[in-house]
């Protein structure tokens, strides 16, 4: 159970504080304050676990931790951070360590209050900084106030709570600091700012891109540890979410199977939901960008009852913009609240809602190319063949609760449900050539989906042969059940309908057709099982052994034709191996499963069969000053079976479809990388992350023998580079901060048609704050600095290249309460 604060949460008046002052003396004088009050005369240690951040946070906490006053002066503090504080230390060493780097030591006056004071200049007149001290164990799992780009512990590849540099797979995570400094405002954003991840818009119709990596499409997106499922719903895809109700983003490459059950050996991308606090924050956020970009965000944040036993959080955005093309009008807003509760000291239910409200009208326009696949020359960025009528409408609703239990013994038992309801409305204008003549086709679908998720799991410590290991298992059950329909305009597809000049569009020339909402039907509900299990096994000191595996049970019905297929104790293992070289630097190497069931049929309307993955991945990491900065370099071989393709020589659209192609069995593919990363802090005032990757996938066997050594995918790019960096000024310029951020990528084509190709290219962006006072901070984001023109994705001769957004910016405004 949380300890009531020694001081009161809210702000006093002035006579307030002049009573308490008088109180606390009198008590003091009486010996009624806790001998925690009596540390600096005893020199007694207190054990603190103060997080990374802004330096007024970290003296507050000090403050009521160390049951001293601290006179902090906002003058001196604004804008400085601090490395955090953890472990047993007396108050001198203590503030010693909180204010490294920051230019400032603590005094204490004959009252034994504390104040603070600028350290005198070196003696050889040469300004000299702080040392950097940085205690092992300063970072958590959460993200938030942290000052970090990285994290301290992550349980997304195996359920056990790890380090990064004890995980024997590639993980990155996006913390809430590089969210906010970078202005990333959607899962779009994060993916294309996660090493080894690709975001590619244009080939579905929808709100959100599509993600890859190491070559294969990502299928499971987990909140809070919980599986859903991800990708495209026929001809559409909405996985987009809004990033300001989470902490953080993690991600683990490679098959995920144990966590995950289903999916594709590409990657598993876990977003955790911001959590109420046990202190009171709140925040206001309004921001203002280029194309009439408005938005406002509130956060509150706190104990709900004066034991501190009650806590909850809720957080409201709201965003009103243009887009850079035309025929664009974006409205969202969403809800965020959540209630936790201290049952017994040991024992924490939490229970929560999420609402999310997306009206847009107007698509993303895919761009068709000429009929040899040059682009259209001088086409601008602004165009748009949409519709006046066009429009995408999304509502997602979410519920979800928990309950966890730690025992003495160390051990926890965590129970966890998410429901899941997400529905989509929309109508969008696709081209194609009839004649020689570019057409409009107009298409109307909607979706009703169903997703439940629950999860039980124990972990904890055991004895074995003198040594203590980690042992985690559990089950879990998903259901997803999806129901879509719609249909398409008569002249659709034919010589009647709608000629387009792309140059030149008037979007208001066409009336809105009547649409036949029963021409296309896909519902199926999928129910998968799993049981599963892995320990941690401490063979040596520098040498541990991580061995686990599930076994699943899938089954689907497709209510569109009455079939049913089911797969039984289906297992997947998993192996990692990590040897301590040192203190700061581990080798690892990982073996790793998945298994993924398709709905796809081929040309003969016949069921393909499940696709297999196998992931094997050898690497060396390092981990310096304590966590804060972390480092991976990791080389991967993915062997999949019988993973769904378009069957280019088919029918287009496929019989019972009303887009795409058939699928057929692609054999095997193998991809073949590397990935490097750097994340953290490389001083208490400098953040960087920074990854390399390369990814090589081809064909190895095929049933069209000239396939076998084609590339796999090639309009996912082999060489991708992503950089960002934050550094706070030193001294007097401490108020501000400057950023910056790359991407670059090499030459891509599209897998539809080779002749649609695009040069590699690069984005930089720049992002800067200045800290009026204490609780006020001002930010400027620029994206795309040098107005690169480029795709985000490549499409087909007649749709889904999408132009990326030409130079904008965006002013944001934050006040702390």
């Amino acid at each position: 159970m949380s300890r009531p604060a020694l001081f009161p949460r809210h702000p006093l008046t002035p006579v307030a504080q002049a009573l308490l002052v008088v109180f606390l003396g009198a008590a003091a004088g009486a010996g009624l304050l806790p001998a925690r009050a009596h540390a600096a005369e005893t020199g007694a240690t207190i054990n603190f676990d103060i997080p990374a951040g802004s330096l007024d946070q970290a003296l507050s906490r000090f403050g009521r931790q160390a049951g001293i006053q601290i006179a902090v002066n906002a003058e001196l503090t604004r804008g400085r951070q601090s490395p955090g504080l953890s472990g047993k230390h007396g108050i001198a060493e203590g503030l010693r360590r909180l204010l490294a780097g920051s230019g400032l030591e603590a005094v204490r006056d004959g009252g034994g209050e504390y104040g603070l004071r600028r350290l005198p200049p070196a003696s050889t007149g040469e300004a000299t900084l702080a040392p950097m001290t940085v205690t092992a164990g300063g970072l958590g799992g959460t993200t938030e106030n942290s000052g970090s780009y990285t994290t301290g512990a992550m349980s997304t590849a195996t359920k056990l709570s790890l380090s990064p540099r004890e995980t024997p797979q590639s993980v990155s995570v996006l913390s809430r600091r590089q969210i906010e400094e970078q202005n990333l405002l959607s899962l779009d954003d994060a993916v294309n700012n996660v090493t080894g991840l690709v975001m590619q818009k244009g080939y579905y119709s929808g709100e959100s891109g599509s993600f890859f990596a190491r070559g294969f499409p990502v299928a499971n997106l987990l909140i809070d540890g919980l599986p859903t499922s991800a990708g495209a719903n026929g001809t559409f895809n909405a996985d987009n979410d809004a990033l300001d109700i989470y902490d953080r983003v993690e991600v683990v490459r490679g098959a995920t199977g144990l966590t995950t059950g289903a999916g594709t050996p590409s990657a598993a991308i876990n977003l955790v939901r911001k959590r109420p606090t046990a202190e009171n924050q709140a925040s206001v956020t309004l921001s203002a960008g280029s194309w009439q970009n408005l938005r406002s965000t509130a956060d509150v944040s706190g104990p709900l009852n004066a034991a501190g036993t009650l806590r909850g959080r809720a957080v409201a955005t709201a965003q009103d913009s243009k887009q850079f093309y035309d025929t664009a009008h974006d409205r969202n807003q969403q809800l965020y609240a959540i209630v936790e509760a201290d049952l017994t000291p040991a024992t924490v239910a939490t229970l929560g809602f999420h609402y999310r409200n997306v009206d847009n009208d107007g698509f993303v326009p895919g761009h068709p190319t000429n009929p040899d696949g040059s682009f259209l020359a001088g086409l601008s960025r602004s165009a748009n063949t949409a519709n006046d009528f066009d429009y995408w409408q999304q509502t997602d609703k979410s519920v979800f609760a928990e309950l966890s239990h730690k025992f003495a013994s160390g051990w926890q038992l965590k129970a966890a449900a998410l429901w899941k309801r997400p529905e989509q409305d929309m109508m969008f204008s696709g081209l194609y050539r009839n004649g020689g003549v570019l057409r409009q086709s107009t298409q109307r679908y909607r979706l009703d989906n169903r997703q439940d998720s629950y999860d039980v799991a124990a972990n904890g410590p055991f004895t074995l042969l003198g040594r203590s290991h980690e042992l985690m298992f559990g089950a879990s059950y998903r259901e997803f059940d999806n129901k879509n329909w719609g249909g398409w305009s008569s002249y659709a597809w034919t010589a009647a309908g709608p000629a387009v000049d792309p140059y030149h569009w008037d979007s208001s020339a066409v009336a809105q057709p009547a649409i036949d909402m029963s021409l296309w039907n896909w519902a199926y509900t999928a129910r998968q099982k799993g049981v599963y299990a892995a320990t941690r096994l401490n063979l040596a000191d520098p040498l541990k052994l991580i061995l686990g595996a599930r076994i699943n049970w899938y089954e689907n019905d497709n209510h569109s034709n009455g079939t049913r297929f089911t797969i039984n104790r289906e297992v997947t293992p998993y192996a990692g191996l990590v040897f301590d070289l040192d203190d700061s630097h581990s080798l690892y190497a990982s073996w790793t499963e998945i298994f993924e069931p398709q709905s796809n049929r081929d040309r003969n309307g016949q069921l393909l069969a499940p696709i297999t993955g196998t992931n094997y991945e050898l690497g060396i990491k390092g981990e310096y000053f304590g966590g804060r900065l972390n480092a991976s370099l990791a080389t991967f071989v993915v062997r999949q079976q019988n993973r769904a393709v378009d069957d280019l020589a088919g029918p287009n659209p496929c019989p019972g479809s009303s887009w795409g192609y058939c699928k057929r069995a692609a054999g095997e593919v193998e991809s073949k990388g590397v990935e490097l990363e750097v994340g953290g802090a490389l001083t208490p005032s400098w953040q960087v992350m920074a990854g390399y990757t390369y990814v090589a996938a081809e064909f190895t066997k095929d049933a069209d023998r000239a396939n076998i050594g084609q590339s796999y995918d090639s309009d996912l790019p082999r060489h991708q580079l992503k950089l960002s960096t934050s550094y706070r000024l030193p001294g007097e310029l401490s108020r501000w901060r400057i950023g910056g951020n790359v991407y670059a990528q090499n030459r891509t084509k599209s897998s539809d048609d080779a002749n649609i190709q695009q040069a590699g290219y690069a984005i930089v962006g720049l992002n800067g704050s200045y800290q009026l006072d204490a609780r006020t901070e001002i930010r400027l984001n620029i994206n795309n600095l040098f107005d690169k023109h480029y795709y985000q994705g490549l499409g087909w001769t007649t749709g889904g290249n999408v132009f990326g957004a030409p130079r904008n910016f965006v002013v944001t405004a934050k006040y702390s309460f």
